[in-house]
């Protein structure tokens, strides 16, 4: 008989009350877009990594997000740094992973586990080589590793303290041990950190690191080698995170043709978040464990969604999971599903409150889908509040009278703007990908019903995409343009476009607008360069010897955010009224060319009339 799980939930920022959630092992929330499904996760991944808080300390915490998550990632390195520092630096119980670190998870869970979930997957596709005592001979991972000036200077105080009879020093610790055993083993085997480690390139296999001695702490909650790998990495404290490279074998189906190497880039993108998901579940996966999955379904074919549910319904731990997919909704069960409404879990709902919540959900794509095709333009952006920004940001920049304000807003008038997300994390990832997947859902449809479109536009936050893509002789902020295809003897165009800033909030650091701050405050904040920093009476785009403004246009999402809706949001949210005033105090020559480039763009391919 399943164990009933009571779990006590803390006030999220849509639902200010505590509330319980009850579920046997499962539980899967669903509910329109910003409902508040996610909150309510990342509500519990805030209070376990709160200091002093028992409201979880009888569980492991491991959460997973689809897109790159900028919040999570930010506040796991801040509890990553606090343990670092309270000595506790192998004996974490809570946990987040980005994509950024999925190759090392991979890794890991192939080497240690012949029978887990990556080298079961790994077998059945050919990519993998075992030997006759279940080693994974092929697999291997590459990466960069340092030691720098900063970490010197603590070892040195360790030892002046040590030799004062204190031996609550980091070089008795797990980690540092394990970082020597490391260190000499695979770098330089004479190496005592008495100086820095310039980086050395390394790589292994699973001999390699099984003769690696990983020391262990005495509370702790995982295998060693996850938890130094897991600090290691983190803000490039002895790993260079970036430079994570890994690679299988593909072993030739047919004799006679060559084996062929692949990297992690060369499978789907399905097959990445599949492979992501199982090493969670192979490291983590304990009776104590309490996975947090937020959309983890995203990007998956429904086979490998079947795959997914299959996994989850034998885990040995629990798992809150959110989805909009119907897929994963049938796959759930109705006993495990959750109505989310403004943070609230709907705890009284009957079955037929939740046969037509799914019918909301089926039957939502559709009647959308219909109002979408009486649209000439639609523009798929990651926000309403979006398009706002750029139209006004637009017609600051251009109208130059109340007649060419007005004309401007007729045109602005001819398209229709659906809020569609489409984070992007990593390379192997298909930029643009939700928004590309319901365009075509949308070219369905309208293949069989009439339809008025002329353009569809995918208007794409930049987040992880490279600068050194995007571009090119028609539009610099232009991607690709897909081809036009014809339905109903009517043609269809789509264009995927992105900002070369990371976010539309970003063409909003206009220096003169920005009143209530200190412009070198905001440089220093947001580490610009000399060449990059902000400066009155110029847009940003280029620094002063012409290059462009890839500081700027990097800047994490949430600093900016952190200074720009002080300006456009009220008590409610989003204003487009105090936008509005905060746009006018920007001089036109603070304005970024981006913007133009897109209105223009716009104008050339709809048709201005």
């Amino acid at each position: 008989m399943m164990t009933v799980t009571r779990l006590a939930l803390p006030p999220n920022t849509l639902f200010l009350q505590p509330q319980e959630l009850v579920f046997e092992k499962i539980a899967t929330f669903i509910g329109g877009n910003g409902s508040g499904k996610s909150t309510i996760l990342k509500s519990i991944f805030d209070e376990k990594l709160k200091p002093g808080s028992t409201l979880y300390q009888d569980y492991k915490v491991v959460c997973f997000s689809s897109g790159q998550n900028e919040s999570y990632s930010e506040r796991f390195a801040r509890y990553l740094n606090s343990e670092r520092k309270d000595k506790r630096a192998l004996s974490l119980d809570c946990f987040y992973y980005d994509k950024s670190l999925a190759k090392l998870l991979i890794f890991l869970s192939t080497t240690s586990n012949p029978n887990g979930l990556v080298r079961n997957f790994l077998k059945q596709n050919n990519y993998v080589v075992e030997n006759e005592f279940e080693e994974d001979e092929t697999t291997k991972i590459s990466f960069k590793v340092k030691v720098d000036k900063a970490y010197i200077g603590q070892v040195e105080q360790a030892n002046k303290d040590e030799a004062k009879g204190n031996n609550d020093v980091i070089t008795n610790k797990a980690y540092h041990q394990t970082l020597s055993n490391f260190i000499n083993r695979l770098v330089d085997e004479s190496y005592d950190f008495t100086a820095p480690l310039e980086q050395a390139s390394i790589q292994l296999s699973q001999s390699i690191i099984s003769n690696i001695s990983f020391e262990a702490d005495e509370h702790t909650s995982f295998d060693s080698k996850i938890m130094f790998f897991t600090q290691a990495a983190d803000n490039d404290y002895f790993i260079v995170k970036n430079s994570f490279d890994i690679e299988f074998l593909k072993v030739a189906e047919v004799e006679g043709e060559a084996d062929k190497v692949l990297r992690l880039e060369d499978l789907s993108d399905g097959e990445y978040q599949l492979l992501f998901l199982y090493s969670l579940i192979d490291l983590f996966d304990k009776e104590d464990t309490l996975f947090l999955f937020d959309e983890a379904d995203s990007h998956l074919h429904y086979k490998n969604i079947d795959n997914l549910w299959s996994v989850f319904k034998i885990i040995k731990g629990m798992a809150i999971t959110t989805t909009h997919l119907l897929d994963s909704i049938s796959k759930s069960g109705i006993e495990r599903l959750k109505v989310i409404d403004r943070g609230e879990i709907k705890t009284g709902a009957k079955i037929s409150y939740l046969a037509s919540r799914l019918k909301d959900l089926s039957d939502l794509n559709n009647a959308q889908l219909k109002v979408m095709s009486i649209a000439e333009n639609i523009v798929f952006m990651d926000d309403e509040d979006d398009w706002v920004i750029f139209k006004l940001l637009a017609i600051r920049k251009l109208a130059k009278t109340l007649d060419e304000v007005a004309t401007m807003n007729r045109f602005f008038s001819r398209f229709i703007v659906i809020k569609q997300e489409s984070s992007y994390g990593s390379n192997s990832e298909e930029f643009g990908y939700s928004k590309l997947r319901y365009s075509e859902r949308f070219a369905s449809y309208i293949e069989g019903h009439h339809h008025n479109t002329e353009n569809v536009y995918l208007i794409c936050d930049r987040d992880e995409f490279l600068l050194t893509d995007i571009g090119n002789e028609k539009c610099i902020l232009l991607i690709s343009k897909d081809s036009t295809k014809t339905f109903n003897n009517k043609k269809l165009s789509s264009h995927l476009l992105s900002w070369r800033r990371r976010e539309i909030k970003h063409y909003l650091m206009c220096p003169s607008a920005l009143t209530d701050n200190n412009i070198e405050e905001l440089n220093e904040a947001f580490n610009l360069g000399l060449r990059s920093k902000l400066v009155k009476g110029h847009a940003g785009d280029y620094s002063t010897d012409g290059e462009y403004n890839s500081s700027l246009a990097s800047v994490k999402a949430d600093l900016v955010k952190g200074i720009i809706d002080s300006y456009i949001k009220d008590d409610v949210g989003f204003c487009a009224k105090r936008t509005e005033d905060f746009i006018k105090k920007i001089p036109l020559e603070e304005i970024s060319e981006d913007i133009v480039k897109l209105y223009q763009y716009l104008e050339a391919t709809s048709g201005k009339k």
